[in-house]
């Protein structure tokens, strides 16, 4: 600050902030076919428990990607957003999965993002490739 005659003061004080960083982990609940429907069809249902053992509010969380091998595409649509999640909290998601006649397993390896309360970006394992 300057007064009228020039002179400086110093700042009275100095606001600092500390924000904490959300984390995202990501496991498979259940593995099923939904109804009879999907199983002709061919899609498999598979709920993962995403949670945040972060130790900040992971905000914005959104699944982006599921890249997945045997041929299998992800059916549900992406991005989907996810609740905010708080620190050691866990949310149950389902996505769905065409799956090719004759494939009896697959792998999926799923992006997910969220941000912090300063408005920065996590990806979850890491960016997509």
């Amino acid at each position: 600050a300057m007064d009228k005659a020039g002179q400086f003061s110093p700042p009275s004080n100095i606001a600092t902030a500390i924000t904490e960083a959300p984390g995202l982990s990501w496991s498979v609940r259940n593995v099923y076919w939904a109804s009879l429907e999907d199983y002709q069809s061919g899609q498999i249902s598979v709920d993962y428990n995403i949670g945040n053992p972060g130790t900040g509010l992971a905000k914005d969380i959104a699944v982006v990607a599921s890249v997945c091998t045997g041929g299998v595409d992800v059916a549900t649509g992406l991005p989907l957003g996810v609740t905010d999640l708080n620190p050691g909290a866990a949310e149950t998601i389902t996505l769905k999965y065409l799956v090719p006649a004759g494939v009896d397993r697959f792998m999926a390896k799923t992006y997910a993002s969220c941000r912090d309360d300063a408005g920065r970006t996590y990806w979850f394992p890491g960016p997509l490739p």
